[in-house]
């Protein structure tokens, strides 16, 4: 520490014992590794420097779209009021509403996956997020043209989980289903299935399409981060990495199959021996459980 700077060593220890078994000498081996610690600083800078690059690139990358199709409402409704046409103006606002609608999503999504969620665990029956979903997307899929079939394992029981954040993980997956099929060859009828069943205590949630699928190439990079196959338009990136951070944090996991041209099966595994503990009732929830009610005074007059 000549020059005031700390300076890294790795120090090797080897006891030299005598005849009787005692320690009698301790040889000692010190390398410099200053040098590697700071390669090792610099390549930890490298990959975070990257890192923010890559995601305000992503950022950059979703709001110039979106404000491309702000621009074309608000140029729709400037040129509708000049030439006083309504339906020209009411086709500029849709326009408007629906790009002020993804960038709230887009920033939302954002938001939601730096700062992480605060997992809400419960005592919740398995299927009722399941189903929830599925009555959330029926019409939806039923516009697309998509049948949205379910198949929940009757008399599971209650299991620790965050309903809201399940929620999240399987309509992510029933949404990307439906897009598949809306975007592959239409020569067959399109169906999501959304199952749920128990196997040797593992809650299992899969969600299947027979629509576009993905070659090999795109299934490398379904969980990295902006990375989407819907366009800009209609997709953050951020949908699955989310889903798969949810399921960890439930000590489970998350994989899938896809073969391209006839379809994806995306499968949530959760161990009941995993699970997050159930968080206890607040003291204000326990006391409004255990509440009795006042006592009755007889009054005389």
């Amino acid at each position: 520490v000549g020059e005031g700077s700390p300076t890294d060593y790795l120090v090797h220890m080897v006891p030299i014992r005598g005849p009787l078994g005692k320690i009698r000498f301790i040889v000692e081996m010190s390398t410099d590794i200053t040098g590697v610690k700071k390669l090792e600083a610099e390549k930890r800078e490298a990959e975070r420097l990257a890192a923010v690059g890559e995601t305000v690139a992503g950022i950059a990358h979703g709001i110039k779209n979106v404000l491309m199709g702000l621009e074309g409402g608000m140029y729709a409704v400037n040129s509708g009021i000049e030439m006083a046409d309504d339906a020209r103006i009411a086709r500029g606002w849709i326009t408007l509403e629906e790009n002020v609608k993804r960038i709230s999503e887009f920033v939302k999504e954002f938001l939601d996956f730096a700062k992480g969620r605060k997992t809400a665990v419960a005592m919740v029956n398995p299927n009722v997020p399941a189903q929830e979903v599925v009555d959330l997307f029926r019409e939806r899929a039923a516009q697309a043209g998509v049948t949205l079939e379910v198949d929940l394992q009757p008399g599971l029981a209650d299991a620790a989980l965050d309903q809201d954040g399940i929620h999240t993980c399987l309509s992510n997956l029933v949404s990307n289903a439906i897009d598949a099929c809306m975007v592959a060859e239409p020569t067959r009828a399109f169906v999501v299935t959304l199952v749920s069943r128990e196997e040797d205590g593992v809650l299992i949630y899969e969600v299947s399409d027979n629509g576009l699928g993905m070659d090999y190439e795109i299934s490398k990079k379904v969980f990295s981060k902006f990375f989407t196959t819907k366009g800009s338009d209609r997709g953050t990136g951020l949908g699955l990495l989310t889903t798969k951070r949810m399921i960890h944090q439930h000590g489970g996991q998350i994989s899938f199959t896809s073969t391209e041209g006839e379809g994806s099966v995306f499968r949530i595994e959760l161990p009941r021996a995993s699970l997050p503990t159930p968080e206890p009732p607040s003291k204000t929830e326990a006391e409004a459980e255990g509440a009795c009610p006042l006592p009755i005074r007889e009054v005389t007059s």
